[in-house]
């Protein structure tokens, strides 16, 4: 054979070998396409890459082929290696924040080489990218891949999909005390009401020696998750602590307050304003709005709802110092602001948003911060006001109850010991009155006043039960409210008399369910 004949047979087995070569790469760029995530039916699912059961995802891809580097399957190349390391940047990621179709949009934007920008802004661009290299070195794996991904894929998908679509729902409330999910912020002598089973906390205080007053409002939704979830609301108008909050069929009431460190010892005046509150329009400013006020200013003021009438029932509570014959300080500390209460009970109607009666009846004697609640003896309708403060002289055992077809007060029952409840805004379940997370004291003023008792008031044998279990935490000034059978008690403080009268706010949320 001559030289010729040689170097033509040379020639020609070049060319033979390189037509091999792109060969191969033409296979290695189908494999990649396959392989990559839009293959197969155009919707981003591939027989291959699942095994024939028709759907597939990066991040599902990814964690099957971290598997197989686990378990040693495989050769282990530099490209391999190279793959693993920026999978794991998938593992520590949640699948649902990987958009699904970004490697759909890079296979068939013909994206097969990975640029240094894409290798910083998006971990699916790089895990789809590098599947070719891999695939084209050993096609021997990329043919083992789908069958481990087949076998694999139920298991890798089932558990996130689980819990994506898994809807959390709160389980049945024990009966006794229970710990709830505490609020997101310490407050206390809140507002309250439940409205579209939430319990609503609006304004109060904050830790503070004095009275340091917030326009905060908080949501609770006792059936979200396994202890109820809170949300921010919009913020009450004012800046205001003691507001009686009241909620109707479609919305939240407020009525008074006092403002930061008022109304005690010359601060500012309480207020007088009316504030309203629904879910889709947040809170409006009445008072400011319309002029719509309450018929003297107050503070800690009780008040209930009562849906036979239609009419929201307010009473007690603080007031200015004035001339009223309603309002008394209870003739100790003479004229001085933040010592007066009020003795009328009078009525709002939120069909109009305007006052009814402005003094519809006075109860035997003025008080603050008493347990007001709806209840029913023999077919006719209560409304119990029961204990609270005599002014700043002490706490009273009265329980007043107005008969609201007969239109007076008379005395029931008073309480076993003189103070006042945590449990203020209508605490009632199964027709009974659930009182609890007291301020008893005579004497000298201590921590010591705050007591964790749990008492319940029956209006048809008008006598208290004593006996019940006791919360866990001392506190006052918490609000209250009953949703599906269960006393919900939120916020609170204890007064640290020994630390300059620190208001030492809390956060806890205590459920409590009656056993019988």
């Amino acid at each position: 054979m001559t030289e010729d004949h040689r170097s033509a047979d040379r020639d020609g087995t070049a060319r033979r070998t390189l037509l091999r070569a792109i060969g191969l790469g033409a296979s290695a760029a189908m494999a990649g396409c396959l392989f990559g995530g839009s293959g197969g039916d155009g919707n981003g699912s591939s027989e291959n890459a699942s095994g024939g059961n028709g759907s597939s995802s990066d991040a599902t891809t990814g964690a099957t082929r971290r598997t197989d580097a686990a378990n040693g399957t495989g050769a282990r190349s530099d490209d391999e290696r190279t793959t693993t390391q920026e999978q794991s940047i998938i593992t520590s990621a949640d699948p649902t924040t990987v958009p699904p179709t970004t490697a759909a949009a890079n296979a068939s934007n013909g994206s097969t080489t990975p640029s240094s920008n894409a290798t910083r802004t998006t971990t699916s661009s790089e895990t789809t990218t590098v599947t070719p290299t891999r695939t084209a070195t050993r096609t021997e794996t990329a043919t083992a891949t789908p069958t481990e991904t087949a076998t694999r894929t139920p298991t890798e998908t089932a558990t996130p999909t689980a819990t994506r679509t898994e809807t959390p729902t709160a389980p049945e409330p024990s009966v006794g005390w229970t710990e709830r999910t505490p609020l997101p912020v310490v407050g206390s002598d809140a507002g309250g009401g439940v409205l579209d089973g939430e319990l609503y906390f609006f304004g109060g205080i904050e830790t503070a020696t004095g009275l340091a007053a917030t326009r905060q409002t908080f949501a609770y939704d006792p059936a979200a998750g396994s202890g109820g979830t809170w949300d921010r609301r919009a913020d009450f108008p004012r800046a205001l602590w003691g507001p009686c909050g009241v909620a109707t069929d479609d919305a939240l009431y407020s009525f008074g307050g006092a403002p930061t460190n008022g109304p005690y010892e010359g601060g500012p005046p309480p207020s007088d304003a009316i504030s309203r509150y629904r879910p889709d329009e947040g809170w409006t400013d009445l008072t400011a709005t319309q002029g719509t006020r309450c018929p003297y200013p107050n503070w800690v003021m009780g008040g209930v709802y009562n849906p036979a009438d239609g009419l929201v029932y307010c009473v007690g509570g603080g007031t200015g110092a004035h001339d009223a014959e309603t309002a008394t300080d209870h003739g100790f500390d003479g004229d001085v602001p933040g010592t007066f209460d009020e003795r009328r009970l009078w009525t709002f109607d939120p069909a109009s948003e305007s006052v009814a009666d402005p003094d519809l009846a006075r109860m035997p004697e003025a008080k603050r911060w008493p347990t007001v609640a709806l209840l029913n003896d023999g077919g006719r309708q209560y409304i119990h006001v029961i204990g609270g403060l005599s002014g700043t002289t002490g706490p009273t055992d009265s329980n007043f109850r107005y008969d609201v077809a007969g239109g007076s007060f008379e005395r029931a029952t008073p309480m076993p010991r003189a103070g006042t409840y945590a449990t203020h805004g209508d605490p009632v379940i199964g027709n009974r009155a659930y009182l609890t997370h007291g301020m008893f004291w005579q004497g000298e003023a201590t921590i010591d006043r705050y007591e964790t008792v749990a008492h319940r008031y029956d209006p048809v044998s008008d006598s208290f039960t004593t006996d019940l279990p006791g919360p866990t935490h001392q506190r006052g000034g918490a609000t209250s409210g009953v949703i599906d059978g269960t006393l919900y008690v939120v916020g609170g403080h204890i007064k640290r008399f020994d630390q300059n009268g620190l208001h030492d706010c809390v956060a806890y949320n205590e459920a409590y369910t009656p056993g019988e």
